[in-house]
């Protein structure tokens, strides 16, 4: 073989093996933020039902703790997509999110971070269990969160609930739609905490 020929197919080679050509389509990066919800604020609490709170921790369970978009499918598998992440680690992301939508409910006198020097009796742990897009029926792309809720007086627990949200996803604006879809899993939450009359 001459030098040439063995130039070109050396060049061949790397074409087919993907190093020459177009780049991978980047992945989409999405934010929850409470605000992006449009929820109706109607349904804040007549008046506070406790005192204040510190947001002690949110944390989000594997395997749905990572950046790329969990996908439930009908066959009970998951899926992580490529082309659809999260900004950040949802547990970083969240954690204002799950602020805002507290300080909507108004349930609690005032909301508290966990790094303020403020004194709180109370304080609110947050745990996301799932957040993925929920496909397992034809035709249906969801945005699904499910948490739970623990609300302790220094160290003893004094209520646990756990809850769920969902909104569609046709607009295509996974941001919106896990952002509506953790205010309504929030929303459910706290009203289970409101003590009852």
């Amino acid at each position: 073989m001459r030098m040439g020929q063995l130039c070109f197919l050396a060049v061949a080679a790397f074409a087919l093996c993907g190093c020459i050509g177009s780049a991978p389509k980047a992945a989409d990066n999405w934010a929850i933020e409470f605000w992006r919800a449009n929820e109706d604020s109607d349904d804040r609490a007549a008046e506070p039902r406790y005192g204040a709170v510190r947001i002690a921790q949110v944390t989000v369970r594997a395997p749905y703790d990572g950046t790329r978009l969990a996908v439930m499918r009908a066959d009970g598998s998951l899926a992580f997509d490529s082309y659809n992440a999260f900004a950040a680690a949802p547990s970083q992301m969240l954690r204002g999110a799950v602020q805002d939508a507290i300080e909507a409910s108004g349930i609690f006198e005032r909301v508290v971070t966990p790094n303020s020097s403020a004194s709180c009796d109370l304080s609110l742990e947050t745990t996301v269990t799932r957040i993925a897009l929920d496909c397992r029926k034809e035709g249906r792309r969801e945005a699904s969160v499910e948490l739970t809720m623990l609300l302790l007086k220094g160290r003893e627990p004094i209520a646990s609930v756990r809850a769920e949200g969902k909104a569609g996803t046709g607009d295509k604006d996974y941001s919106a739609a896990f952002s509506r879809a953790l205010a309504r899993a929030i929303k459910s939450a706290t009203s289970a905490l409101a003590p009852q009359d």
